[in-house]
């Protein structure tokens, strides 16, 4: 019996940029639901916006190239939010046990950072499935010299950027990589913890968890 699936309407001269962006949604959920990357079928995919298989292949060379291009999406919105953080495109917002307020002191270094690291929680919260696509997927195992290459140090750069600006002019040092890998491991964990338990995570917990972590990684 031959697969039934609701048709899409042919795209109109021009519109070929919008397909391609629900091909892209569309596999973002899919793999976002499967949680294996093994698991993601073009056939899938053309099914879930309604279009025949063949036509993926207009915008994408083959699954990997989806896939890579979806998981480059995902990580470069995050890194774009981070910085808009960092830079003062949202309002530093202070927390403490009894109240919440949002502070227009001029920021420093160290206040940017600790907005970045707000962000880091509030986006996972905000964007489980994004936030589970980038770094809950069982990913097929690629050759280790495309590494490098990977979308996830693009994060890891942002950290890089936030601490190389902290006083001390610590840019340049060689430690400066692998202090801003530790310190977004040890939020990464705070924040993956929190999103495991089940019931309702403490948004205002979660922040003073990054808060006190900050506290003891960059003191001083």
């Amino acid at each position: 019996m031959a697969e039934t699936f609701k048709r899409r309407a042919p795209s109109q001269w021009g519109e070929g940029g919008a397909l391609k962006e629900e091909i892209l949604a569309a596999a973002a959920r899919l793999l976002a639901e499967s949680g294996r990357e093994e698991a993601l079928s073009l056939r899938a995919v053309a099914r879930e916006v309604g279009i025949a298989a063949p036509s993926i292949y207009l915008h994408f060379k083959d699954r990997s190239d989806l896939v890579a291009t979806v998981t480059r999406r995902a990580y470069e919105k995050l890194v774009a939010e981070l910085r808009e953080a960092r830079d003062g495109g949202t309002p530093h917002t202070t927390h403490s046990p009894h109240a919440t307020h949002t502070s227009h002191a001029p920021r420093t270094p160290r206040t940017a950072l600790r907005a970045m690291a707000h962000r880091y929680c509030t986006f996972a919260l905000e964007n489980p499935r994004r936030f589970r696509l980038m770094f809950g997927v069982e990913r097929i195992v690629g050759p280790r010299e495309d590494s490098p290459r990977h979308p996830v140090w693009l994060v890891l750069g942002a950290w890089e950027e936030a601490l190389a600006a902290l006083p001390g002019d610590r840019s340049g040092q060689v430690g400066t990589g692998q202090d801003a890998l530790l310190l977004w491991s040890a939020l990464h964990g705070i924040v993956t913890i929190a999103m495991a338990l089940p019931y309702e995570v403490d948004r205002r917990g979660l922040i003073q968890r990054a808060d006190d972590l900050l506290d003891r990684i960059v003191a001083g």
